[in-house]
């Protein structure tokens, strides 16, 4: 039974964030958006975790577009990795990201989370009325 893999179970990871919520908020010249990590169980996550972030024009996350300006709200942290485009987020301790987008100039995009077990969370559409 060489082949046999139910013999070897994958171990999960505590502290990693293997899944995301995104919350949305009112959008009008900018946008608050509540990121919330989750653990392999569903559980929030219990330790600072570190994500992809970026931003694209289709609900499938595959037209890189870009927003005037991105920043660290009251949760967590941000890195700029491509301006206006892709981001790396540190969260608190327990999961939590926010970030407020300043749309002038954009109408619609979404929020793309690049998890570390390489899914991706794409967020409800983000459309700037100013």
């Amino acid at each position: 039974m060489a082949n046999d893999r139910s013999q070897h179970m994958i171990g999960w990871e505590t502290g990693v964030a293997c899944d995301a919520v995104i919350t949305v908020g009112t959008a009008s010249d900018t946008c608050a958006v509540a990121i919330q990590l989750k653990d392999y169980a569903g559980n929030d996550l219990a330790v600072p975790g570190t994500v992809d972030l970026y931003f694209t024009s289709d609900a499938d996350g595959q037209v890189m577009a870009d927003v005037t300006d991105c920043a660290a709200g009251t949760d967590g942290d941000l890195l700029e990795l491509l301006t206006d485009y892709c981001f790396m987020a540190v969260s608190e301790a327990d999961g939590d990201i926010d970030v407020t987008l300043d749309g002038s100039g954009a109408d619609t995009v979404y929020l793309n989370v690049r998890l570390p077990n390489g899914k991706r969370v794409i967020s409800s559409i983000i459309t700037f009325t100013s």
